[in-house]
């Protein structure tokens, strides 16, 4: 491509072939990541949308994008989208690095031409360098992130309405990256804090210290190896965090009794996910974690608690939790047992109930995620 159609006015784009017009940027930029809830998946649209973007200019082919997101209040850059050919590997290992606030560049700029501040963030991210190939172009989204565009192109100067459009998409991934930025510090912060509730929760009782994180962990390890997406281990996850809240309803002398429980304290023991369950669903968006706390206790074959669901009628995050917080408790101490082994013991009860109380597939999730089958 000869440089000069950069300093030309930039092409109208062709809405009828699903390519935004200048006067759509905005909304074609926010469609790209309507369906992204984290910077790794905005970022990732974003580096698609800028190489789309430009490629259907017909003025230039983008060879590879990248885009770097500021992830910490240090100044801290990752890299978190890519998209297109990278031809060197050494790049693609090159996961963070720190930019100096004085070094933040304020406008696009052409990585070989960039002065002052602008060639002090390229040394910094290791674009200027016999071993990596530069990128062309630079276009900073606020202060939240960097696209980074490998052209087929000589660099050179930008015509006005060039920079119009590449501003315009910067504003739009800007505000895409520092909702999402946004919204992971807030869920961190909510998942620290339902982790310190589980801890107190699980302190009411001798030996379950740091039982609900071990069926946290377990329970995420197995819905991910069952393929299920991002937002849906977050939610089972979150959900084994809270499996307990309705022990709370139990009072402590019943919870630390070292002789077999009555009838009635059986029965209140077995009403409390139904009390925990309660509890979660009065908060707002709380409904898919509060299912899987009340039907934590389903069993596969139908004859579980409390509503007696069978097969895939009872909730996913319930069949997860129910294989998760098994092995947890094996492998945990009670006051008239130490923990069961491993694999001698704990494995071989979760594979022998598999297909009577705990889902087969969830099992075999679960065993291959442990390294075993059936």
């Amino acid at each position: 491509m000869n440089v000069s159609r950069w300093r030309d006015a930039a092409p109208d784009f062709d809405a009828d072939i699903d390519v935004p017009s200048t006067r759509s940027l905005e909304a074609w930029m926010n469609e790209c990541a309507t369906q992204a809830t984290d910077a790794t998946s905005v970022a990732g649209s974003l580096a698609r949308a800028w190489r789309a973007l430009l490629e259907s200019s017909g003025a230039t082919q983008v060879v590879a994008s990248a885009v770097w997101v500021c992830v910490g209040e240090d100044g801290r850059l990752e890299l978190l989208g890519r998209d297109g050919k990278f031809d060197d590997d050494n790049h693609e290992s090159q996961t963070a690095v720190v930019a100096s606030e004085q070094a933040w560049p304020r406008a696009p700029f052409w990585i070989l031409e960039g002065e002052g501040a602008a060639r002090d963030l390229a040394l910094q991210l290791g674009l200027l360098s016999e071993q990596v190939a530069a990128p062309s172009l630079c276009v900073p989204m606020g202060e939240e992130g960097l696209a980074l565009l490998w052209i087929k192109s000589e660099d050179g100067e930008l015509a006005g309405d060039w920079r119009s459009i590449l501003q315009t998409c910067a504003n739009q991934g800007e505000t895409l990256l520092s909702f999402a930025l946004r919204l992971e510090r807030m869920n961190s912060s909510l998942h620290g804090l339902a982790e310190s509730v589980a801890d107190a929760i699980d302190e009411r009782e001798p030996h379950r210290e740091g039982r609900s994180r071990a069926v946290a962990y377990y329970a995420a390890l197995v819905a991910r190896e069952m393929g299920l997406d991002e937002g849906e281990v977050a939610q089972i996850e979150f959900a084994a965090l809270w499996h307990s809240m309705g022990r709370l309803s139990v009072p402590e002398s019943v919870l630390n009794k070292d002789s077999a429980l009555s009838d009635s304290e059986l029965a209140t023991v077995r009403a409390s996910s139904e009390w925990g369950a309660r509890k979660l669903e009065g908060v707002d968006g709380m409904h898919p974690i509060a299912l899987s706390v009340r039907h934590q206790h389903e069993r596969f074959d139908g004859l579980g608690s409390p509503d007696a669901l069978r097969g895939e009628d009872i909730p996913i995050g319930a069949r997860v939790l129910a294989v998760a917080s098994r092995f947890a408790a094996m492998t945990g101490r009670r006051a008239d047992r130490g923990p069961m082994s491993v694999v001698g013991g704990a494995m071989e009860d979760v594979a022998a109930a598999s297909g009577n109380a705990l889902d087969p597939e969830v099992v075999a999730a679960f065993l291959r995620a442990m390294g075993r089958s059936l």
